[in-house]
């Protein structure tokens, strides 16, 4: 990880935003950690390796292992209106005469709970008195 300067004025005259960590024990030697600095949020569990930083110039990083623990029709690409093709799973890598796609479209699970919802609004606006 990156160090990290840290301004020791306890009255905060000059208003920085400091950065905290958070950690097991009294003292940091290499255990997991979390960090919110003024620019990013850093969630390690091994300093050199895995770690996850969210930051508003880069977006979300991630370092060491990945392991997904979904199939890959449950995992949903730029707001769920893409998935990855189930067929994936089930046949051999693709050839030139007969590509398999890698993501399919899909309709988002909040869009498509959207009649669900207005059928409920509409069902218990039924029995209320107030005015829709």
């Amino acid at each position: 990880m990156a160090s990290i300067q840290i301004n020791h004025d306890l009255d905060n005259n000059d208003n920085s935003l400091q950065p905290k960590a958070i950690y097991a024990g009294d003292v940091w030697n290499g255990q997991p950690a979390l960090i919110a600095t003024a620019d990013d949020i850093i969630m390690a569990a091994d300093p050199t390796d895995a770690v996850i930083d969210l930051s508003s110039e880069f977006g979300v990083l991630i370092s060491g292992k990945l392991s997904l623990s979904a199939t890959p029709d449950d995992i949903t690409i730029g707001g769920g209106y893409w998935k990855l093709n189930p067929l994936l799973t089930t046949c051999m890598p693709s050839t030139t005469p007969t590509p398999i796609p890698v993501l399919v479209k899909c309709t988002p699970a909040l869009l498509s709970a959207a009649d669900d919802l207005q059928s409920a609004f509409s069902e218990l606006s039924q029995f209320s008195d107030c005015p829709v």
